[in-house]
């Protein structure tokens, strides 16, 4: 008996018929033992190629989504402002103690006489110093008084929340300002803030000092709403908390009465009378220092506002806040703020940074109970650091490097941006038309500030993956189908012939022929 070798292994056989039975016809060409060699090495090199190419491109593409996964898109309808809380209104007096606690203008001419002040008058003196930036001619105080009690201090000699805020209106109804308006802790000292989360959870009671959490206010309802999961169910009312308009107009808005009783207006403190209006989110405190706006004495200010909200999709939540670059409200401890947000973070960052450089920080920086507060002394110091952080954030931008104080933005992200119309208020028309409702105002300079959204709608942002798993598919997909000309079916029939054809077996292809001896 003879027998005839194969000429092909088992794997070799099993390659050879993979080229000859692919979709891609540049394969099928490697199996044709009609074409040259020439020919074959010209379809290796392109095939080659081809793979080569699509892989620089797949490398090119990972790369770019690991630098930057999240992408910011409109979203692809406008949604209703009702979704929205009403921003939080907070007006500061630029005159800020009444005639009959403490005479500021008295006090500083007897001080440039050279007559010393008795001790009461001292301590309001050196109080009014932290919330009056003209404080470098005054006088030095270097010398401490014992128990200084600045905050203390500063809510005595306050205007007070019933004559600075006579009259509010809400969807053109009267409201109680005593049951609206809250007294906040601010730059400016006492100011007063409508539609704010009450200080119980806007800060961590057990951490924060009683200073902020002892003011007097309404707003006493709690609040369910929180920027990730916006109104509960429950509030689906128009009386919810924070309160949200239904629609735009001053209509649906707010209009607030704001009065300075004349023999308190001064001139010693700030230059110039008048309030200073913040318009900011529910969950944040009013940085009244430099985001104000400025509202004379006798004249009206109108509000427009528009939203700006940046939304997240919630398959981001699974990817790390590093590569996503934002913080989820509850991804984020802070010491002495419930709510994690950028202007939060920051007023934190700054308060601990001057307290490791001064051992103590500006009254109105969030701090615990046991945390000195800067006296008239080192108001200085305080300042100083801010301005340090500032120079040092220049730099380091410039410098490419890490800022000092630094902080990712919230992913939820709520701004509020207004336009501005001031006109003179005639306190004497009015008059004419009120009556003697206006009696009670004798004496006072009045002030309107009306604040209302714009639109009826707005459209959000969204902060989405830059790719997701069919963005993935579609891309890479494409890419090797334009390069190779191969598809999902190439992949399931290269998975096929190096997994499950190996296990068929089949006859062995040797032909085994019997002979007959040659008889004669």
């Amino acid at each position: 008996m003879l027998h005839y070798r194969a000429k092909r292994t088992p794997i070799r056989r099993i390659l050879w018929e993979y080229c000859a039975e692919n979709f891609v016809q540049a394969i099928k060409f490697l199996a044709d033992h009609q074409l040259l060699k020439i020919e074959k090495l010209w379809w290796t090199a392109w095939i080659v190629a081809a793979f080569v190419g699509s892989c620089c491109c797949v490398v090119t593409m990972y790369h770019k989504w690991e630098a930057d996964p999240v992408v910011l898109a409109y979203a692809p309808r406008f949604v209703p402002i009702s979704t929205i809380p009403f921003p939080a209104i907070t007006v500061c007096p630029l005159s800020k103690t009444r005639v009959e606690e403490f005479n500021l203008t008295r006090a500083l001419e007897l001080v440039d006489r050279g007559i010393k002040l008795d001790e009461e008058s001292e301590r309001k003196l050196r109080s009014l110093a932290h919330v009056c930036p003209l404080t470098d001619g005054w006088t030095k105080f270097d010398q401490k008084l014992p128990k200084e009690d600045l905050v203390k201090t500063l809510r005595r000699m306050s205007l007070g929340r019933g004559l600075t805020v006579p009259l509010i209106t809400w969807r053109t109804k009267l409201i109680s300002s005593s049951d609206w308006i809250t007294e906040t802790l601010v730059d400016d000292g006492i100011c007063y803030t409508f539609n704010a989360l009450p200080a119980a959870q806007l800060y961590r009671v057990g951490e924060i000092s009683p200073d902020f959490l002892n003011l007097s206010g309404g707003a006493g309802s709690a609040s369910n709403w929180t920027r990730d999961t916006g109104y509960s169910r429950e509030q689906v009312g128009a009386d919810t908390y924070p309160k949200r308009s239904l629609r735009n107009g001053f209509e649906s808005g707010f209009a607030m009465m704001v009065a300075l009783r004349r023999i308190d207006q001064e001139y010693v403190c700030r230059g110039f009378t008048g309030f200073k209006v913040s318009v900011h989110p529910p969950d944040e405190t009013a940085f009244t220092g430099d985001q104000f706006y400025r509202l004379n004495t006798l004249h009206a200010l109108s509000v427009l506002l528009q939203p700006e909200v940046t939304d997240i999709s919630k398959a981001l939540r699974n990817i790390s806040p590093k590569r996503r670059n934002c913080f989820f409200a509850d991804e984020r401890y802070l010491r002495y703020y419930n709510v994690y947000n950028f202007n939060n973070r920051v007023d934190e960052c700054m308060s601990n940074l001057t307290y490791a450089k001064c051992g103590c920080v500006k009254f109105s920086m969030p701090r615990a109970a046991g945390m000195k507060v800067c006296d008239a002394g080192r108001i200085g110091c305080y300042r100083n650091t801010v301005l340090e952080v500032y120079n040092k954030a220049i730099k380091a931008s410039l410098e490419n490097r890490s800022l000092p104080c630094t902080c990712r933005q919230e992913c939820i992200v709520l701004r509020y941006h207004v336009d501005i119309n001031r006109f003179p208020f005639n306190v004497q028309h009015f008059r004419d038309v009120a009556g003697p409702f206006m009696d009670w105002f004798k004496g006072r300079d009045i002030s309107v500030i009306q604040v209302a959204f714009k639109h009826r709608h707005y459209l959000p942002v969204w902060r989405r993956e830059l790719l997701g798993f069919t963005d993935v598919v579609a891309k890479f997909g494409g890419l090797f189908a334009l390069l190779m000309g191969a598809s999902m079916l190439s992949l399931a029939e290269i998975c096929y012939y190096a997994c499950v054809r190996p296990l068929r077996r089949e006859r062995s292809s040797v032909q085994w022929i019997p002979v007959r001896p040659w008889m004669e």
